[in-house]
């Protein structure tokens, strides 16, 4: 009988999709029932149940601000302690540097009866393209991001041999890390609530209730369709879901985004992801 390790994961724009479902695909290689499941589709409770007869479990969220995002965090809080220690996988997705990726969760994990036995920073391609933060140039060519997920793909494979070998692992799990994720955790975590007002929809360009996608793709509920208009609340979790799917631009953070029109933003690593995949139904 192979062992079961399900995968649960938040991804905003497709990243930690992609390496959740990666991950799942390379264990599944190793002899193990894996599969990947967004937390979004399966509430505490249910992953409670898939997790209590499997021989492991592994946990996955992209970094914001050396943190996670907070429907990752309440989702992780939901879920019930384990009757039985299983050994857990800790991964991240980022741009460059996280500090300690996964291990600041060290605690809260044990705290679940799931110690983290291996811990990973995934390095993805750059899905901010908000016109108010110019500094990180992104691509939204999947072709230019082949290389790069091939070098993940490598990454990913032998940690599932690792994971199948027993072999613990823990990337960036020292006191350095730490101290330098605390330097991006504590500022972002003071301004997270501040910039929440900030999104905007430009009513010339938006489609109303005959489209509604960032309404029914907000994995926060933070989206409300009034007078045929949505309108953002006070919930938001930084995704950046609704600004990058917009079939029109017409969502907008600060300024006005009219540039998308000629460098269309990231929406996803592969041609085939739609936020509709990992949504909730």
């Amino acid at each position: 009988m192979k062992k079961s390790f399900p995968i649960f994961y938040f991804s905003g724009t497709g990243n930690t999709w992609w390496a959740a479902v990666r991950i799942a695909e390379a264990l599944q290689q190793e002899g193990f029932d894996a599969r990947a499941h967004s937390i979004e589709q399966v509430p505490p409770a249910a992953a409670g149940e898939l997790i209590g007869g499997a021989w492991g479990a592994g946990f996955g969220f992209p970094v914001y601000g050396s943190d996670a995002p907070r429907i990752f965090s309440n989702w992780l809080k939901g879920l019930s302690p384990q009757a039985r220690t299983m050994p857990a996988l800790g991964f991240v997705t980022q741009l460059g540097w996280s500090g300690s990726g996964f291990n600041y969760l060290e605690n809260t994990m044990k705290a679940k009866g799931l110690p983290l036995h291996w811990t990973v920073e995934l390095n993805m391609p750059n899905n901010i393209c908000l016109p108010a933060f110019p500094i990180f140039p992104y691509q939204s060519n999947v072709e230019r991001f082949r290389s790069l997920l091939e070098r993940r793909q490598s990454d990913i494979q032998a940690l599932a041999r690792q994971i199948a070998a027993g072999i613990p692992h823990r990337q960036h799990n020292d006191w350095f890390s730490r101290a330098s994720a605390w330097i991006q955790r504590a500022p972002f975590r003071l301004a997270h609530d501040l910039f929440q007002g900030l999104w905007s929809v430009e009513a010339e360009r938006c489609l109303g209730e005959s489209c509604s996608r960032c309404v029914r793709i907000c994995p926060a509920r933070n989206i409300l369709m009034r007078t045929d208009q949505p309108v953002h609340g006070k919930a938001c979790v930084y995704c950046l879901r609704c600004f990058n799917f917009c079939p029109t631009f017409a969502v907008r953070y600060l300024v006005g985004n009219q540039k998308l029109e000629k460098k269309p933003p990231f929406r996803g690593p592969v041609a085939e992801f739609q936020p509709e995949l990992i949504a909730k139904r």
